[in-house]
Formats: structure tokens, C-alpha cells, sequence
């Protein structure tokens, strides 16, 4: 079972460096452009990017922490980057682009490289399902890259449908990205 804490601001030099490094290992073959790849992870993993986002009333990150064995020398109230397993980022009463509903947006659900696959996502995924309830919206919405047929499967497993398709556009390339999205009515609390 995994600890699923808040992110504070304290928290921005961690998430910037947790986001580069689970970006790098699961995305930079993706990009055609090397430049491109520096310019979009200076921008998406900066610093003062996160601390913003940190402080602003609709957004909310957490980071999913494994649990120390029972008689580890560690504190429980200290966080070591070994035992972080992922993070997620949410933004609350968004509206889908070109749909007439509005909720959760699931804007990052990243886990640290070789973690996938071991049901840590759906903790993480399960936890921003259970906040956009506690939240009162009504849907949780997210994008993920057409190439990205895992997380796909894994969205289409947690009750995801597709709504429709947007192109992500650098000065270099373009990605397909599905917009996906569930009620959260059909939601047990």
C-alpha cells in the first residue's frame, strides 16, 4: 500500500526533479528534436513552473510514497526520494476542450522508471478519483499520447472513454493525443 500525501510548496525542487527524471525515461523517444525535448522539460519542470502551480487554489499535486518496512530506522514523517514511487497533478472544474463537461483534469500521473506494472498507477489513479469526488465534480478527464497504447489500456481499464482527439504541436513535430474521460457519478464512494 502506498502513502499518498500533498504536495507543498517545500516540495517544488523534488517534484521538478521526480518529473524530469520519470519524463525522460518514459518519453525522450518520442521526441524527434533533442533541442525540442531540453526546451519542453526546462518549461514543464521548472521550479518556479511547479511552485506556481503549487499555489494556486484549483491545482493540487501529490506524491506517492512506498511505506518503510515495519522496524525501519526510518522516520515516518521524512520523505526519501528512494521511496518516492510517483506523482500526479490535478486541476480542478476544467472543461474538456470542445465537450459541454466539466472536472477533474488529470494533468500528470507519472510513475518513477521500472515502476510500472505493479499497481501502484491504480492506487495513484484512485486516489485522484476519490479527491475529484470529495471535490464534487463530476468528471475526471486526462490526455495521453495515441503512441502511449499502455497507459491506454490502463485508462481504459479504470473506465476512460475516449472523447476525442487533439494534436500537440511543436515547432518540430506533432503527437496525437486522446482526451479521455469517466463519470464520477458512476463512481461507488
Amino acid at each position: 500500500m502506498l502513502k499518498i500525501r500533498d504536495a507543498t510548496i517545500k516540495d517544488a525542487t523534488r517534484l521538478s526533479q521526480l518529473l524530469e527524471t520519470s519524463y525522460r525515461f518514459h518519453f525522450s523517444y518520442l521526441w524527434h528534436d533533442q533541442n525540442e525535448l531540453e526546451e519542453y522539460i526546462a518549461g514543464e519542470c521548472s521550479i518556479e513552473q511547479i511552485s506556481t502551480s503549487l499555489q494556486s487554489p484549483d491545482h493540487k499535486w501529490f506524491i506517492a510514497e512506498s511505506q518503510p518496512a515495519i522496524g525501519s530506522n526510518r522516520m515516518a514523517s521524512k520523505t526519501s526520494d528512494s521511496n518516492i514511487v510517483g506523482l500526479s497533478k490535478i486541476v480542478l472544474n476544467q472543461p474538456v476542450p470542445d465537450k459541454d463537461i466539466t472536472g477533474i483534469y488529470l494533468h500528470k500521473l507519472y510513475l518513477m522508471p521500472t515502476l510500472t506494472g505493479q499497481k501502484q498507477g491504480d492506487q495513484l489513479f484512485d486516489h485522484a478519483v476519490k479527491f475529484g469526488h470529495e471535490q464534487g465534480q463530476k468528471w475526471l478527464w486526462l490526455e495521453v499520447l495515441a503512441q502511449n497504447t499502455s497507459a491506454i489500456k490502463f485508462y481504459v481499464r479504470k473506465g476512460l472513454e475516449w472523447q476525442k482527439d487533439i494534436i500537440f504541436s511543436s515547432p518540430k513535430q506533432q503527437s496525437t493525443m486522446h482526451i479521455m474521460a469517466k463519470h464520477l457519478s458512476d463512481e461507488i464512494q
